[in-house]
């Protein structure tokens, strides 16, 4: 049996209570990309080629990986946003990587590393 993920269609429980659509059409997965998109705007564009950098340096020398080991690539006191998803979707959309199945725990120690599980991306 499969873990299910967030993103996995509900399963019929039996009720009939009704779905609510979103009014703009968006599923929640591209709403969350979208506000990943904007949060990478506040980037400057030198940022986001070093963040790009960061990952490509992440797709050439390791065969998986996690936002812990792009954030480690970055330079101390890089600005923090949630843009990164955007980005690292941007490589997936390019053929560089492609999201696992799987999810780690951060290990950063920082004001940013709250334990939570990030996505382990698969270079190709």
């Amino acid at each position: 049996m499969t873990q299910r993920s967030l993103f996995d269609p509900p399963e019929d429980i039996g009720t009939s209570a009704p779905t609510a659509s979103a009014p703009d059409g968006l599923t929640p997965f591209k709403r969350g990309m979208e506000g990943s998109a904007r949060a990478a705007r506040r980037w400057t564009e030198a940022e986001m080629a070093q963040v790009d950098e960061a990952i490509r340096k992440c797709h050439y020398f390791l065969p998986e990986f996690t936002a812990d080991d792009i954030w480690f690539r970055l330079p101390k006191g890089f600005p923090v946003t949630k843009g990164l998803a955007a980005r690292l979707n941007k490589a997936a959309n390019a053929g560089l990587i492609e999201a696992t199945d799987r999810t780690r725990k951060s290990t950063r120690t920082d004001e940013h590393g709250h334990g939570q599980r990030l996505t382990v991306w698969r270079s190709l």
